[in-house]
């Protein structure tokens, strides 16, 4: 088990996220790092609700992790478990996929 702090400080220690939001699967935000009216946490939850509505008509077994690309060439990556859906809003440079291999297994071990 996780606690959302050790979540937190775990994240914390890889280089490149520049804010962090962890919401329950009601859309409510559970913690956020950065701007607190940047409506991350709703962008996080919307995208990820919708895209695990839309899994059985489209014979997905997923959604486990979505990256979203935005203009500005930053990425948003959304990490979704059992309890929590998780966003990361990263710096251009970073690789999700470097982010997604330090903290995926993480996710599920988080308790609310």
């Amino acid at each position: 088990m996780v606690t959302l702090e050790e979540f937190k400080n775990t994240a914390a220690s890889l280089t490149g996220i520049k804010k962090l939001v962890v919401v329950t699967r009601d859309g409510t935000v559970l913690l956020h790092s950065g701007k607190q009216n940047d409506r991350l946490g709703d962008y996080v939850a919307y995208i990820a609700i919708t895209a695990e509505q839309l899994k059985p008509y489209l014979g997905f077994t997923g959604p486990y992790h979505m990256i979203m690309e935005q203009n500005s060439g930053d990425r948003i990556l959304t990490l979704l478990g059992e309890q929590v859906i998780i966003g990361f809003d990263l710096d251009s440079h970073v690789s999700p996929a470097i982010i997604i291999d330090q903290l995926a297994h993480l996710v599920d071990q988080i308790r609310i």
